[in-house]
């Protein structure tokens, strides 16, 4: 066999322009794979890490809230979510979980009363401190700049709200924000004296704070006051015009009043995102152990965007890899092809000696794999200088996960199977390419051979 690849090396060297082009080639379209996969891998971890950062990897409901909560207000709450936080931080599990913490979604109606103005709202009600320890989440290893939502000006009654609520509710001027249109405030115009003693004094109002009313499960809507403390711009409009986070307290009392303390979700974030099925199921028995009708949703399962995204990119990526994979069979498949008219007589002349046809089917396949494998070798190299030049120039971009522009980092080293996956693909396509060209070579006839001028 070593004789069998010495000999198959040496024939490959014949035609030294023609080899070099298909080892060109091969090493392209390496190239192009490993970097569309190392980019696609680098969208895949950033967008997970954003999720991760905000929403956790595991959301526990009252079980039926994530298919009918939305619109059974309030049925689906938990009463008992202390218990159940203090038990997931006792279990077995707890040393692979980084943060377990409650949050209620609201939705009602804030104004302004200074301004006179009103909106509807989607809020929620929350722990600051475990929101904080969430976007310090980096599982990958990536330290992405995500656009980290203020959590720690919330206390008290201080809130936060999104930048296009703000601006909708015209409050630029306290919040120190551009874009609210010029509008006049409440009316001064002389009031009747018989309900003078009801006016309020807009002067008295304070600029900052917004009253918010919430229509609960049950009896009349509440109304509380909460100061907006800071603004905070996301980059999906739709939750930024609507968007207020606030105490968890004080969502508690719009939605229950002060009798009951309930929730709809506690959020799980783990250490490793990768033993999130593991957790999942250690946690379901711990809850029927305790018998408690709960659910847990994965971080897939309550952002089904992630799956989407992923799907699309590793289509596109799959889609190409086949194409280069098309180009590298017509170009080895080229190459052997010409090397076999070539090499007639010396086919002819080795049959004539007793070589049987496998015998010289192996050696242009022997040829066809050296052709691939230094084809993949080279392209492997290159684009490993290519992503470490990249990861290293400072070049940003804007990935689509709600993130601020940050660095372009190519995950190319961080993942080794996509470096064995490209290059087997390559090496096993251009081994495919020399099948046709080496039969064609193994079943010449003999005395054909000998003779063809």
């Amino acid at each position: 066999m070593t004789n069998s690849i010495k000999i198959a090396f040496r024939n490959t060297l014949r035609n030294k322009r023609r080899t070099l082009l298909s080892v060109l080639a091969i090493a392209i379209g390496g190239v192009a794979s490993l970097l569309l996969g190392a980019f696609v891998s680098s969208i895949y971890y950033g967008i997970q890490t954003g999720i991760s950062k905000d929403s956790g990897h595991l959301h526990i409901h009252k079980n039926g809230f994530f298919k009918y909560g939305i619109a059974k207000v309030g049925q689906y709450d938990m009463a008992n979510y202390l218990d159940i936080i203090q038990e997931i931080k006792n279990s077995d599990t707890k040393d692979e979980i980084s943060v377990v913490t409650p949050t209620l979604s609201i939705a009602g109606i804030v104004s302004n009363s200074y301004r006179g103005t009103s909106q509807t709202f989607m809020g929620i009600g929350l722990v600051a401190d475990d929101q904080k320890k969430m976007q310090e989440w980096d599982g990958f290893g990536l330290n992405l700049k995500i656009q980290d939502i203020p959590f720690d000006v919330i206390n008290d009654k201080k809130g936060l709200m999104g930048k296009g609520l703000a601006i909708n509710l015209g409050m630029c001027e306290e919040l120190g924000l551009d874009g609210c249109l010029k509008s006049e405030k409440n009316s001064t115009q002389e009031v009747d004296p018989e309900i003078s003693s009801f006016a309020i004094d807009i002067s008295s109002l304070d600029k900052s704070v917004v009253d918010i009313m919430v229509a609960p499960a049950q009896g009349a809507p509440n109304i509380s006051s909460l100061a907006i403390a800071k603004v905070w711009q996301s980059r999906q409009k739709t939750v930024d015009d609507r968007f207020i986070a606030m105490p968890l307290e004080v969502a508690q009392s719009l939605f229950y009043g002060s009798d009951y303390k309930k929730v709809n979700t506690v959020t799980v974030q783990l250490k490793d995102v990768q033993k999130t099925g593991q957790i999942k199921q250690n946690l379901q028995k711990l809850f029927e152990i305790k018998g408690w009708n709960l659910e847990i949703i994965t971080l897939s399962e309550f952002a089904p965007q992630f799956k989407k995204v992923l799907s699309m990119f590793g289509f596109i990526f799959i889609f190409v890899s086949l194409i280069i994979a098309v180009i590298v069979l017509f170009t080895v498949s080229n190459t052997m092809t010409m090397s076999v008219m070539e090499r007639y007589k010396e086919i002819g002349t080795l049959r004539s000696m007793g070589l049987r046809r496998w015998g010289v089917k192996k050696y242009f396949i022997i040829e066809g794999a050296i052709i691939g494998v230094f084809g993949a070798t080279l392209g492997v190299t290159i684009a490993y200088i290519i992503a470490t030049t990249i990861n290293n120039s400072g070049l940003t971009w804007s990935p689509p996960s709600g993130s601020d522009e940050q660095l372009l980092i190519l995950q190319l080293t961080q993942n080794p199977m996509l470096i064995i996956t490209v290059w087997v693909l390559l090496v096993t396509a251009s081994v495919i390419s020399s099948f046709l060209p080496a039969k064609k070579a193994s079943n010449m006839p003999i005395i054909d051979a000998l003779r063809y001028n």
